[in-house]
């Protein structure tokens, strides 16, 4: 809570119209399939541009973890200190940081954002559309493989779990 990044930590984000849309595009047009994935642990998996660093009380680290990193040699005034290079939850930069890298990473195969419509994006030949709300994507694609270029994209870089029948994106249930 005492982090101050010198920088924007905002992302864009999806309304709840656009997840509606896609859905109802998906149900509306004839051999349109939909399904939802939803990346893991999405934070933890990006480099820090700006390495942050944070104290914590000893007596706070569980004593399996003190042990197996040896921490004990390391404690200064019952604290110890921590360089943070990696995304973690509660960093404020953390989401834009996520963003940016996941942004990276699916430009290399193709996919982009439209630059009118936050949190959606498209593939540049493909016919596979989809919409971002932090770390869910829902998908709506024709064929199966057009939705497997996408899995094995985020594969490359993150543990995924798949929803192939769409039955629960963000917390709203499908039937």
């Amino acid at each position: 809570n005492r982090i101050i990044f010198p920088g924007e930590v905002a992302t864009p984000t999806a309304f709840l119209e656009l997840v509606k849309l896609i859905i109802n595009s998906a149900l509306s047009r004839p051999g349109t399939e939909f399904c939802c994935f939803d990346v893991k642990n999405f934070y933890l998996c990006t480099p820090m541009e700006r390495r942050e660093y944070m104290r914590m009380a000893i007596n706070l680290i569980a004593q399996e973890f003190i042990d197996v990193y040896g921490l004990q040699d390391k404690v200064k005034g019952g604290y110890v200190y921590m360089k943070i290079q990696w995304g973690m939850y509660g960093l404020p930069q953390a989401g834009i940081l996520a963003n940016k890298s996941l942004r990276k990473r699916l430009a290399v195969d193709g996919y982009h954002e439209q630059p009118h419509t936050p949190s959606l994006w498209k593939h540049d030949t493909q016919p596979v559309w989809f919409n971002l709300m932090v770390y869910d994507f829902s998908i709506k694609y024709i064929r199966k493989e057009h939705v497997d270029h996408i899995l094995n994209t985020l594969q490359k870089h993150y543990k995924v779990k798949i929803d192939w029948t769409g039955g629960s994106y963000c917390g709203i249930k499908l039937d």
